[in-house]
C-alpha cells in the first residue's frame, strides 16, 4: 500500500492552525485539486462526520468518500475510506504539534490503495501517486500560507 507523508513548520500558534485545518469548509482552499466538498454535519470535523469530495486527477472528476474516525483536538484528525469512489481503502491523518518557539509542526500522512486492480496500479504509477503527492504537499503549503497571514492594519483615528 503506497504511503505519502510530509511535514511543514508553520509560523503560527497551534490553536490557529487547528481552527483552519479542522474546518471542513476550508478543505477546497487547502487541497489544490478539490472541486467541492460536502460534509455531514458541516463545519468542524467530528468523529463520525461523513464527507464526499469531488476532486480532479489526471483531468478527470473523481469521487472520494470518507469518514472521520478520530479527533484529538489541537493534535490529530484521521479519516478513512467509505464505499465507492477511487480508493479501495485509505487512511489520512493530519497531526499537529507545537514547537518551543510558538510555531506548529503540521504533518499529513496518507496510506492508500486504488480500487481498480491491475489497471489501478498502473494508473497509480503514472498519474494518481503524483496527484496525491501534489495534494498532500499543497494541503500543507496552503495551510501554512493561510495560517501565517497577518491582519490588515487599521487606521487609528
Amino acid at each position: 500500500m503506497p504511503t505519502v507523508e510530509k511535514t511543514v513548520e508553520i509560523s503560527a500558534p497551534l490553536e490557529s492552525v487547528w481552527k483552519i485545518a479542522a474546518d471542513s469548509t476550508n478543505l477546497t482552499k487547502l487541497y489544490p485539486d478539490a472541486i467541492s466538498i460536502e460534509a455531514d454535519p458541516p463545519g468542524f470535523v467530528t468523529v463520525g462526520q461523513k464527507g464526499h469530495m469531488v476532486t480532479k486527477i489526471g483531468g478527470r472528476k473523481t469521487d472520494v468518500f470518507y469518514e472521520c474516525t478520530e479527533i484529538i483536538e489541537n493534535k490529530k484528525a484521521s479519516f478513512t475510506q467509505r464505499p465507492g469512489g477511487l480508493f479501495n481503502s485509505f487512511l489520512i491523518t493530519s497531526s499537529f504539534e507545537p514547537t518551543k518557539k510558538g510555531k506548529t509542526l503540521a504533518t499529513q500522512k496518507l496510506d492508500y490503495e486504488l480500487s481498480m486492480g491491475y489497471l489501478g496500479r498502473v494508473l497509480n504509477k503514472l498519474v494518481v501517486d503524483r496527484s496525491i503527492r501534489k495534494n498532500v504537499n499543497g494541503f500543507l503549503v496552503n495551510l501554512k500560507e493561510i495560517a501565517e497571514l497577518k491582519d490588515v492594519p487599521t487606521k487609528k483615528s
